[in-house]
C-alpha cells in the first residue's frame, strides 16, 4: 500500500522564510501522497508561490503525487496573477 503524509505548515511562506521552507523532511516513499495542509501560513508573498512550485517540482522528481489544502487566498491570488493557479489548485484532503 503506498504510504500517505500529511504536513501542517505555519508561519509565513515569504521572501524572508522561502529559503528555510524549501526542503521538506516528510516525502513519503515513490508512489506515495504528501499532503500539505497551508492552514497556518500566517503571511504569504510571490515567494511563496514559487516555494510552492518547487515542491511540486520536488515532488516529481521523487515520484510523488503532491497535494496542497488550505491554501491561502494571498497565495491563490498571486498563483491566479502568474497564470499558475491550475499548477497549484487545491485537492481534496
Amino acid at each position: 500500500m503506498a504510504e500517505t503524509r500529511t504536513l501542517a505548515l505555519n508561519g509565513p511562506l515569504t521572501i524572508a522564510s522561502a529559503a528555510g521552507r524549501l526542503d521538506l523532511s516528510e516525502w513519503p516513499s515513490a508512489g506515495g501522497t504528501l499532503t500539505l495542509d497551508l492552514a497556518g501560513i500566517d503571511d504569504a508573498d510571490s515567494a511563496g508561490v514559487s516555494v510552492m512550485l518547487h515542491w511540486l517540482r520536488e515532488a516529481q522528481r521523487r515520484k510523488v503525487s503532491l497535494r496542497f489544502t488550505h491554501i491561502p487566498t494571498a497565495l491563490t491570488q498571486l498563483a491566479k496573477l502568474y497564470d499558475v493557479a491550475d499548477w497549484l489548485h487545491e485537492k481534496p484532503s
